[in-house]
């Protein structure tokens, strides 16, 4: 996959893991928020989205929406379950610039924990549309 993707051409010398704590331990040169960079891509006509698993102990998404409210941005759609088949897959939120989504029963890396309901959201992402609002 690293080859793949050409990533780690400069031959990082340890493993790739999840959360990793050579990176995080030396990870300084990070703002303390990502909310006024996150403002200024919206801004500057980025389209956003930012998810999360209802699990996640790490980045609970209850904080990432306090933090979403934060940014004062006028909702364009509701809070609304979205489907993956005849089943949620989570909820999602439609705000101007941009869109939060939930992954239902994922932990806090969705794409390891709920690897077709990433690839749904990673779809319409692409395809700029929201999350399915019924099942199909």
């Amino acid at each position: 996959v690293q080859k793949a993707l050409h990533a780690n051409v400069t031959g990082i010398p340890y493993p790739w893991v999840t959360c990793s704590d050579v990176i995080r331990g030396s990870w300084t040169d990070s703002p303390r928020s990502m909310l006024p960079i996150i403002k200024q891509l919206i801004d500057a006509g980025l389209r956003i989205w930012v998810f999360s698993g209802d699990t996640d102990a790490v980045l609970p998404l209850t904080a990432t929406r306090y933090s979403i409210k934060a940014l004062n941005l006028k909702a364009n759609t509701s809070w609304y379950a979205w489907y993956d088949k005849q089943k949620v897959g989570g909820w999602s939120q439609v705000y101007e610039g941009l869109t939060y989504v939930t992954v239902r029963g994922a932990g806090h890396e969705v794409p390891l924990t709920r690897p077709k309901l990433a690839l749904t959201l990673f779809r319409h992402f692409l395809a700029d549309q929201i999350m399915p609002l019924s099942p199909n």
